[in-house]
Formats: structure tokens, sequence, C-alpha cells
């Protein structure tokens, strides 16, 4: 997996490539995205996976925590199909402003 980030100036992207499947992984994804909230708490967050075809449940736990009880801007963008409609049957479209 790799990851990039990418300053728009109103808010900021964090691209995933590759698969998400291990616990550093996860860890560099958490790491991520408390890095830049913590730079800037008024940008919203774009979270862009971009090959991925599963996320591990560590992944879609933290994601909740900073969406619904820290409420961080966060959008989630997926553009693996079988990703988006794993959430969808989850219900986590919803959930975790998941956008394709």
């Amino acid at each position: 997996m790799d990851l990039t980030l990418k300053d728009n100036g109103t808010s900021t992207d964090i691209i995933i490539s590759g698969n998400i499947k291990s616990i550093s992984d996860t860890d560099n994804i958490k790491f991520a995205i408390t890095n830049t909230w913590n730079k800037d708490e008024k940008n919203p967050i774009n979270l862009k996976i971009d090959d991925s075809f599963i996320i591990t449940s560590s992944v879609i736990g933290f994601l909740i925590k900073f969406i619904k009880k820290d409420k961080i801007p966060l959008t989630l963008y997926v553009k693996n199909e079988e990703l988006y409609e794993m959430l969808e049957d989850m219900n986590l479209v919803e959930v975790l402003n998941v956008r394709r």
C-alpha cells in the first residue's frame, strides 16, 4: 500500500493505492488522518482509496470514530465497485460518507 497526501488549500486528499491488508497499513492510514487533522482542523479530509477491494475492520472502526465521535469532516472515496458494494451491504455508505 502506498499513501500520498495532497493539500488542495480548502481540503486535503489522502490517496491510498494498493491493497489495505496489514496492521502497518492500518497504522499508516490512522497516522495520516490524525496528523492531517491536527495540522488544520478547519479543512475537510478526502480519503481516496484507488485500488483496494477490501479494507480491514480496524480501518472501518477508526473511520467511524473519526467521523461520528471526533466530528472530523471526512469523506471516503472508493473506486473499486466491489468495495463500494461491500460498504453498502454493511450499511456504511451513509455512516462513512462514501462516494464513488
